[in-house]
């Protein structure tokens, strides 16, 4: 049995506390997460691969209108 539900491989982590982003993977049990690593080993029961991808935690608004500020 997988010891997580899902594992999402190689994404860009955004993760809102103001550190650089970095590349990593992000494991995920009973819906929160559970791991974020270089690489996390053994997989999980799903994986998703984010090469090229943005991953952020769910409480940061990633779709914003700048040009909303002009006059």
């Amino acid at each position: 049995m997988p010891e997580f539900d899902l594992v999402i491989r190689g994404g860009t982590i955004v993760d809102g506390t103001g550190i650089p982003r970095y590349k990593a993977d992000l494991a995920v049990k009973n819906g929160r997460v559970a791991r974020v690593s270089g690489k996390i080993s053994p997989g999980g029961a799903r994986e998703i691969d984010a090469s090229g991808c943005i991953v952020a935690p769910g409480a940061i608004d990633l779709h914003t209108h700048y040009d909303a500020q002009l006059n």
